[in-house]
Parts: structure tokens; sequence; C-alpha cells
């Protein structure tokens, strides 16, 4: 998907500031909102991190599960090459691929997470493809950008988008920064990602909101089939 090719682009052309930028963008909370994602998806033994970027989530898995052997996947190949450093005393794997088209068996995988990408996807492709690769009782976990109420969300909008623009222009360019904004409109609400989930035979087994409602963490288990 063309999508796929700018977010490799953009992603590729931020790496060796992406985790300073990230930091700094969330207050330096993104580690307490992963270890909550991580700590509330169970692993099991095969794990795949969709969209690791530098691979944080893959380490934080490994450390909670020691057990586990997880997958790190993303688009964007110099954002895969600082997950692998990042990641060189583990078992972990990294491979380039795509979320809808995952390098693995049907029911293969005993999880999928996801920190700061569901929100670039399109969510009914990738969750068809997320489905297939799951086995039953498996879990997909995600750490995304929220919708509080109206009047906050326009607020933080317009604080992302016009006063905090000039410091994002710093580390990305315009396109890549518009691409980021654009994404922000494409965030889901705990309802509605329970509803989107559930339609697609996901129930929802844990779900927080942090930063006055601006960031969720949810996890949903497959059902068993009928």
């Amino acid at each position: 998907m063309g999508q796929e090719k700018l977010a490799a682009k953009i992603f590729d052309s931020v790496v060796k500031r992406y985790d300073r930028f990230l930091r700094f963008a969330t207050f330096g909370l993104i580690d307490k909102w992963q270890e909550t994602l991580v700590n509330n998806t169970p692993a099991g033994k095969y794990p795949v991190d969709v969209g690791t970027g530098t691979g944080e989530v893959v380490k934080k898995i490994t450390d909670r599960y020691p057990e586990a052997l997880p997958f790190g996947i993303d688009v964007a190949p110099n954002m895969l090459k600082t997950a692998k450093e990042k990641n060189k005393d583990s078992r972990a794997v990294f491979m380039q691929a795509s979320a809808y088209n995952l390098p693995f068996k049907n029911g293969a995988v005993s999880s999928i997470l996801m920190s700061l990408v569901f929100r670039h996807l399109d969510g009914k492709t990738a969750l068809v493809e997320f489905d297939r690769v799951l086995q039953e009782g498996g879990h997909v976990g995600l750490l995304d950008i929220s919708k509080p109420s109206p009047a906050l969300f326009k607020a933080i909008f317009f604080f992302a988008n016009r006063i905090f623009r000039p410091i994002g222009e710093k580390v990305f360019s315009k396109e890549e920064y518009d691409y980021f904004m654009e994404s922000i409109l494409n965030a889901r609400t705990p309802s509605e990602l329970e509803r989107f989930f559930g339609e697609r035979g996901f129930s929802m087994v844990f779900s927080k909101t942090f930063f006055l409602g601006m960031v969720v963490v949810a996890v949903f288990k497959k059902k068993a089939k009928d």
C-alpha cells in the first residue's frame, strides 16, 4: 500500500531522533504506557510487535516474558537495524514485513502488540490478517492516541497542529509532521475500539486511558470459533 511506503520513508528518516522525540512529546511517559501494554497483553510463546520501530516494545516483552520468542516487524529497514542493535542480547527476531501480509502461518502467533501504530493502518484489512495468524484465544494489544471529549480533543489538536508544530518540524519535515497530524484524526475512543474489534470476533479484556483520555491501552481476545 502507498501509505506503507510513505511510512517507511518517514520513519527511516527520523530513526536517530525518534526515541528522543517520542519521550519529549509524551513528557517521558511513553515507557510507562508501553509497560502497561506489555503487562496486560498475555504474550504466549510467539508474540509479534507490529510496527516495532526501534524495538522498545520487544525489549519490554523480553524482560516481562523471558520464555517468549518475540518477533518485531516493520516496513522501515533503518528502524529495524536500530531495533536489532537494541535487542542484540535477546532471542528476538526482526523482519521487514507488512501488517497486511504477516510472514506467519495460520494460527501460528500467540499475541500481537502495537505501540502508536494502529491508527496508521487500514484497520479492517489489518484485522483480517491478525485474525488469520492468531491462534484461538490469542490477544491483540494496542497503545495509541485516543479521543477524549470533543472539546478537549479539538483543543489538543489545535495545540499540536499550531503551537507544537514549529518544534515538530525541527525534527520532522512539514510532510512528515502533516502525516502524524492526519493520523491523529484517525484515533478511536475506547468504546469505538471495542465496537470495531467486537464486530470482528474479538472481545475487549482490558482498557485504560491516560493523559486526560488522549492515550489508550486496550487489549482484545480472539473468540473461539463456533
